[in-house]
Parts: structure tokens; sequence; C-alpha cells
């Protein structure tokens, strides 16, 4: 007997299962099936492409034997149960759908979260230290510290040496002690900020002299609050010491030989003649309206002295100080010449040097007499101009005054600039 091919014997399988099942258990196959399918056909929704799907193909042997299976109609209540059976199972699953994206949801939520507490504790990290800048209430704790504080009360900081202490360990010690408003500052500083130098209009060239010991101190004083001479646009230090003063090096000058003067103030008249004279073969000073020598005792506000030079800018002027005395003088704690009278003193000075005993009269007496001789004229300036002990008396408390002299001693100097001050700090 020959055997029969593939769809001869899909037809007499079709012919077995067809006479197998009974219309009774049919019908209940049929129930489950429709079930089945509902169930089945509400989650294809959910989670079908929005694109159609292309048609499965059937065998012939499949597509013959769905029409060879008689559909015999339901019975009612089979009927009426499929419909309410697969309607919540439809509503289940497209229930769980957003509930799965729900989810999906927190978690990204969740993800996302995380990892903004992480960028957030990043930033705390970062934030946990910061070195103190200017302007900040911790970078004025930590001068007023340093100048003051560790000099007149150094048993306030146990741990702490004013001769080796530099502003980031007070700083940090401040930080310590939550004192100041500190942050502790951070381990890669290498330097602490400083204040920029000022500026404004007129423009000034500030300079003083400055011997190693407490003048030195004084200079750095001033350094680190940006005020006196560094306060202004332009500035010098000349010593006769080599001194890196938190990044400006101090002008070499020569020092006054032993055997010139055992006489104090002739001395001390060479020491400044070799200044001026260092000052004014250089350039900086030409490009500025003023040039103003600021000995280092003098509490001096730039700022202020502005107000005072700014109506004779261009002129060949320069100020004086002092009414102690009749006529009134130029004390040497601070003297004030424009730009046009050093000009006239460079271009001269050697006459002058003939003409003038300078190393008898000092320095300031000096440079009065030689300005005058060559044409500059004066300016007096008395009120709010410079407070000194000497000529005007001194009250740090004045707000307006150019400069206080002297103090000798770097709280005291603090202390007298803080009173003066504006801020208040």
């Amino acid at each position: 007997m020959p055997l029969p091919d593939a769809e001869e014997e899909g037809l007499l399988v079709e012919e077995q299962l067809v006479s197998r099942v009974s219309p009774r258990r049919w019908r209940n196959t049929a129930a489950v099936a429709v079930l089945i399918a509902c169930v089945a056909a509400a989650l294809v929704l959910v989670v079908a492409p929005a694109s159609p799907a292309a048609p499965a193909s059937k065998s012939p042997a499949l597509t013959r034997l769905a029409a060879a299976v008689p559909v015999a109609p339901l019975p009612p209540a089979v009927a009426k149960a499929a419909p309410a059976a697969a309607a919540p199972a439809a509503a289940a699953a497209a229930k769980a759908a957003p509930a799965a994206a729900a989810a999906a949801a927190s978690a990204a939520s969740a993800a996302s979260a995380a990892h903004g507490q992480n960028a957030t504790t990043a930033a705390h990290a970062a934030l946990a230290c910061k070195t103190a800048e200017p302007g900040d209430k911790c970078y004025k704790a930590v001068l007023w510290a340093k100048w003051i504080g560790l000099v007149e009360h150094p048993d306030w900081y146990p741990g702490l040496k004013r001769a080796t202490a530099n502003r980031l360990a007070i700083q940090a010690w401040l930080a310590d002690h939550k004192q100041g408003d500190c942050p502790k500052p951070c381990k890669d500083t290498t330097s602490f900020p400083l204040p920029p130098a000022g500026k404004g209009s007129p423009t000034l060239f500030c300079f003083s002299v400055a011997r190693q010991g407490p003048e030195m101190d004084t200079m750095f004083m001033q350094r680190q609050i940006g005020s006196g001479i560094f306060g202004c646009d332009g500035y010098a230090v000349y010593s006769d010491v080599s001194v890196d003063i938190d990044g400006y090096k101090t002008i070499l000058i020569p020092s006054t030989a032993s055997g010139v003067s055992t006489d104090k103030t002739a001395a001390n008249s060479q020491v400044f003649m070799n200044t001026w004279m260092s000052l004014l073969t250089g350039t900086k000073w030409y490009d500025h309206d003023f040039i103003a020598k600021v000995d280092p005792d003098c509490v001096f506000f730039p700022a202020r002295l502005r107000g005072h030079a700014a109506p004779y800018t261009g002129q060949n002027v320069f100020f004086l100080n002092c009414g102690k005395y009749i006529p009134v003088t130029m004390y040497g704690a601070l003297e004030v010449f424009s730009k046009s009278a050093l000009g006239a003193y460079l271009s001269a000075h050697q006459r002058c040097e003939q003409q003038f005993p300078f190393n008898a009269w000092g320095e300031d007496k000096y440079m009065t007499n030689c300005l005058e001789s060559l044409g500059s004229r004066t300016v007096t300036a008395l009120q709010n101009f410079l407070h000194d002990e000497r000529c005007w008396g001194v009250d740090c408390g004045n707000k307006a005054a150019v400069a206080f002299h002297s103090f000798k001693k770097v709280n005291t100097w603090y202390n007298c600039w803080l009173l003066s001050n504006h801020d208040g700090y």
C-alpha cells in the first residue's frame, strides 16, 4: 500500500480528531478557548506594537481543519459567561500596564534621586572647605586674630603662635573652634587670597621705606588688608633687605654707611635721598597723577587722598600738612607730590643738593625748600589730611582724615585703621 502524501495524511488526522470530539466535550473546550483567547487578546493589546503585525500564515491542512470543525452554538449560560469572564481579565491586563509603567517610572525616579543625592553630597563635600576671601566675615576674623588677637591676647588661641601661624592655620583654628563663621580652608590652597589693588581717579603711586623688624611687619599687615600703600594704584616698598611680602618683593636701596654721619637725622636723610633717586630713575611713578611717600607707621587711606588731590590733577603742586609751626610745613609721615612737581625735581635735583644742606635739615624740609625754589606751588591741607600727634592730634574715630601717625606696632596700627574704616570691621 503506497504511503499517503503529506496533504492526505493531514486530512486523515483531521478526520480522526473531529470524530473523537463529542459535542458536549467540544462545547466545554470551546468555552475555555474563548476565555483564553480573550485574555490573550487583552495582553496583545497592551504589549503589541502600534504598527499592525503581518497576518500569520496558515497551512492548507489547518485551514481545512477550521472549516471542517462544526462551530456549535454555545449554550446561553456559557455564551453569557464568556464575555463576563473575559472582561475582568482584559481589564486586569490593561490595568497592569500602567502599574508596570508607574513602577518603572518610580524606579527611574529613585535612580535619579539617588544620583541627585550623590551629586548633592559631592557638592556639600566640595563646600565643606572654603578658603576665606576678601569681603568674607571669616577673612576679617582671620586678619583680626593675626594682627590684634595674637598680639594682645595670645592666650585666647591655644596651639597658635603668632611668629609661625600663617593665615591658613588661623582660619583652620577658627573653624575648629567655631569662631568667625569660618569653614575649614581647602587643603590644596597654597596661599591666602589678597585684596586687589585700589583703583580710582586721580591715580596714586605710593611707596614706603621699611626696615626689617616692626616696620616690615606693618608692611605685611597692610598688604594683607589691602590698605595703606597697597590700596594705591601702584606701590613700592624700599628696604636695605630683600623680603617677599606675600608675593611682592622689596626694592633694595644702598644701606647708609656708618661713616656718613653719627647723627640719626642725617643718616636718615641719606636713606631717603637714595630712595628718591631709585624711584625717579624708574618709570612706574610717571604713569600716575600723584606720588605719595608714606611712613610704615602712618595709617593711610588712599581713597580719601584722592578727594583732596583731584582738584590739582595735572598741576605742579605738593601738599603742606603740618600747622604746628609758622610757616606751615610738609611733615614727612605723609608727603604728597604731583607728577609735574617730581618731574621738576628730577630735572634739577643736583642744583638743590648743592644749594640746600639736606643732611642737616632732614628729607621733608629739604624737599619743601627745593621744590619751592624750582617753582612748584604749595597746597595747604590741614583739615582732615594728616592727623599726627605732633601737628594736629590723633583721633582714629575720624572717618574722613587721610592719615593718622604714628602707630609703630601692628596691633595699634590695625586698631586705628579699624576704628576709622567706614565698614566698621
